[in-house]
């Protein structure tokens, strides 16, 4: 059984994130992420769009050719491969969902940023090789005062936001991630010990 748990906030406010610890690691969302009529709405109709532009891609070549002008074939073939697209694109977005996660696995040795439909089912859109961070920092928003958690990449890139929460918040999710994340004195430690001495 999953043990879930929230940050505390130093303020009576509701949390902006909810921390979930699992077997393999953790995974955060936003606290908000209750049952909306509206995500439901909005998928089942992005999921019968996608359905009848798919049908209709294909139907048309029952239509009679005398309806198109130009070349037939070709009107046919390209409409075909407009509206399958299109189809496909709406079914995806339907069964992607709206509503974010990050899973932090200390099995697999990465982050996945996840998007989540009403149903559960989630689609990792990206995921990151926990080696291959070299550090976790903490800023803050000037303009609506909420913190961030970043993680800073061996590579220079720029930082990625892990979440976004309060300042209570934010520190305990950097507080995890130092267990998580191999300091970069003890990754020079180890660099300079694999390399022979002459």
């Amino acid at each position: 059984m999953n043990a879930f748990s929230r940050p505390t906030r130093d303020d009576s406010d509701d949390p902006l994130l909810e921390l979930i610890e699992m077997p393999w690691g953790f995974r955060l969302r936003p606290a908000d992420m209750k049952e909306k009529a509206s995500d439901l709405i909005v998928e089942w109709g992005l999921t019968l769009l996608g359905i009848t532009l798919l049908l209709s891609a294909f139907a048309q070549w029952l239509l009679p050719s005398s309806i198109y002008v130009g070349d037939t074939l070709m009107v046919k073939f390209v409409l075909t491969c407009v509206l399958g697209m299109l189809g496909g694109l709406a079914i995806s977005v339907s069964a992607r969902g709206f509503r974010p996660e990050v899973q932090v696995d200390r099995t697999r040795h990465e982050i996945r940023f996840v998007s989540r439909n009403p149903r559960g089912r989630g689609q990792v859109l990206a995921t990151v090789d926990i080696d291959q961070i070299i550090g976790v920092g903490i800023t803050r928003s000037l303009a609506t005062g909420d913190c961030h958690c970043l993680i800073y990449l061996i590579d220079g890139q720029k930082p990625l936001r892990l979440a976004t929460g309060t300042e209570a918040e934010i520190r305990a999710i950097r507080d995890k991630m130092d267990h998580y994340v191999t300091p970069a004195h003890e990754r020079l430690a180890a660099k300079m010990a694999a390399v022979p001495a002459e």
